[in-house]
């Protein structure tokens, strides 16, 4: 008399089963290959000692299954056919972005052995778990799948537990989709970011050995600049300069090595500059005059200098300024009017000659005069 595998199967189940997560609820069950060769879907088949259901969500060995076949039900245990979820589709009402978990397919068996059903070239076939979030899903809704748009061409629920959608290629709506993450008409309800980051210390800059400096990063969205944002910084060589979160730069060794800030939640958004570790107590001045490179004539304008350290602004130097014609043709056309050490007044000449004239102002380190800045400013009539 042949013994039923059913019982033993259960007391395998018991023994042998595996912790898996079924719709989010912690289960025993045992899962087996459905098939003994590979095929392009992962399938299983599912046996637990709880309830099963067709659409029901399993999560096992950190890959997510969906129940897709009818379910099989003894005294002790049910018995159903699972497939692994390959993609997450983004569905957008009206602003409101919901995830789908979901089995992608461009083709589909049916359950004769190796019989397939066609679907057109450029045609999906989708099974998400019905549920109240995908009552909404309407013809003609789009969402992306590798960065590759689909149109609903076709809505099935007639199989309990489970949603199918028959979707072809569509075309990318530039103005509103976000291609980049997968999200159909995501600009027409948000508005879109451009973000930008940038080190201000110019193309190199120079830390003393052993010792720190921070580093000034501007980071900014659609122009504006953002407070506090979360950067994430790198060094291209930590055994010559190390960084740290809070982008505190140290010297460790002589030597060069790049440093590289990124927005931390937008990595492809980033700036690098170069850095070389110097000697502890060399100077290594740089300066930069800030004000408007266009005069009109008979005006007057106020230009200010900053004076950096190894790319770290200082307070105690002074510059001396100066004012000549670009093309070096005298009379100047324009004089200082106002001088305090770090900051100068410019005021054009009134003449004719003056309009488009070029001056040189030219701001010269008081204690090194070999370390000089120019800026040209142009000259312009009122009218």
């Amino acid at each position: 008399m042949t013994r039923s595998l059913e019982p033993m199967l259960d007391f395998f189940l018991r023994e042998k089963g595996e912790l898996v997560h079924i719709n989010g609820m912690r289960q025993l069950a045992l899962i087996q290959d459905a098939t003994n060769t590979i095929q392009m879907t992962d399938e299983k088949i599912i046996r637990a000692a709880t309830p099963l259901h067709t659409g029901d969500i399993v999560d096992y060995r950190y890959e997510r299954y969906l129940i897709t076949s009818q379910v099989d039900r003894n005294e002790k245990s049910c018995r159903g056919r699972m497939k692994k979820c390959n993609q997450r589709l983004a569905l957008n009402w009206d602003g409101q972005v919901k995830w789908f978990d979901a089995v992608v397919e461009a083709r589909t068996f049916s359950t004769e052995t190796g019989k397939v059903i066609s679907i057109p070239e450029g045609s999906i076939l989708a099974s998400l778990q019905d549920k109240a979030d995908t009552k909404g899903i309407t013809l003609s809704q789009r969402f992306y799948i590798t960065h590759q748009p689909f149109k609903i061409v076709g809505i099935d629920r007639t199989m309990n537990g489970i949603i199918q959608l028959s979707c072809t290629l569509d075309s990318i709506n530039t103005a509103y989709d976000d291609v980049e993450h997968n999200i159909a008409d995501r600009w027409k309800y948000e508005i879109a970011h451009t973000y930008a980051l940038h080190i201000n210390h110019g193309t190199i800059a120079h830390v003393p050995l052993n010792e720190t400096i921070p580093l000034n990063v501007t980071a900014t969205d659609n122009g504006n600049e953002i407070a506090n944002p979360p950067i994430t910084y790198t060094s291209s060589d930590p055994s010559v300069i190390s960084v740290d979160q809070q982008g505190q730069v140290m010297g460790i060794a002589l030597g060069q090595a790049s440093i590289t800030a990124k927005l931390t939640y937008h990595p492809t958004v980033l700036s690098t500059i170069e850095m070389r570790v110097v000697e502890t107590g060399t100077h290594n001045y740089s300066i930069a005059i800030i004000g408007n490179s266009i005069l009109k004539t008979g005006q007057s304008a106020s230009y200010v200098s900053h004076t950096y350290d190894h790319g770290v602004e200082v307070f105690d130097q002074s510059v001396e300024w100066s004012l000549r014609n670009q093309d070096d043709s005298t009379p100047i056309m324009g004089s200082i009017t106002a001088s305090t050490g770090n900051s100068v007044t410019v005021k054009s000449g009134r003449s004719s000659g003056a309009n488009n004239k070029v001056l040189v102002l030219t701001a010269t380190l008081a204690s090194d005069p070999s370390m000089t800045i120019e800026k040209t400013i142009s000259l312009k009539n009122l009218f």
